[in-house]
């Protein structure tokens, strides 16, 4: 169960990251459009700052899940690298949780917020878009990185207990195995 989870959490993760990527170009076009609309015709792009602004927030939401999943946010392994499989499980384990916990809540707020804007009928300034409806984008990639940090959650706590570089051995591993073998 864990090998066909994994494969679905590591290409929703990836097409969310690029689909970010993607996302993150058009906001920089959309600055460089400005900066050169400004600066040649005293004009600049009418609403630059909401595009940004809510742009930015979706790329920091789209990518978060995929950084979290493929282990490249920055953590510092000097005092890890020195403890065993089971510590070191329990540590990420802890680590996930408050993710998942901080994930969640943040979600659980958004739906206040979602209430909030449709009661009160709240728009952005310029383009007069529903707040509602940008709450509910960044309520999904929460629930998103939520979910997936719970499924991290879920590995390293069964890693307390199941030490998975010896019952799983990595493929480049193995390759590089094949080939010292060969020579």
């Amino acid at each position: 169960m864990k090998k066909p989870l994994d494969k679905f959490f590591d290409k929703l993760t990836y097409y969310l990251c690029l689909f970010a990527g993607v996302l993150f170009c058009i906001i920089v076009i959309v600055l460089l459009a400005n900066i050169i609309l400004r600066s040649a015709f005293n004009s600049g792009i009418t609403g630059q700052y909401e595009i940004v602004q809510f742009g930015i927030m979706t790329c920091i939401g789209l990518g978060m899940s995929r950084t979290a999943y493929a282990h490249r946010h920055i953590h510092v392994d000097l005092i890890t690298n020195h403890f065993g499989w089971r510590l070191k499980s329990f540590i990420l384990f802890l680590g996930r949780i408050l993710c998942t916990v901080t994930y969640g809540f943040a979600a659980y707020l958004f739906i206040a917020k979602i209430n909030d804007a449709t009661k009160y009928f709240k728009v952005t300034d310029l383009y007069h878009i529903p707040y509602q409806y940008i709450y509910w984008i960044f309520l999904v990639l929460l629930a998103i990185s939520a979910v997936v940090f719970l499924w991290q959650t879920i590995i390293y706590l069964i890693g307390i207990f199941v030490n998975f570089d010896k019952a799983d051995p990595k493929p480049v591993a193995a390759e590089t195995a094949d080939v010292t073998e060969g020579a």
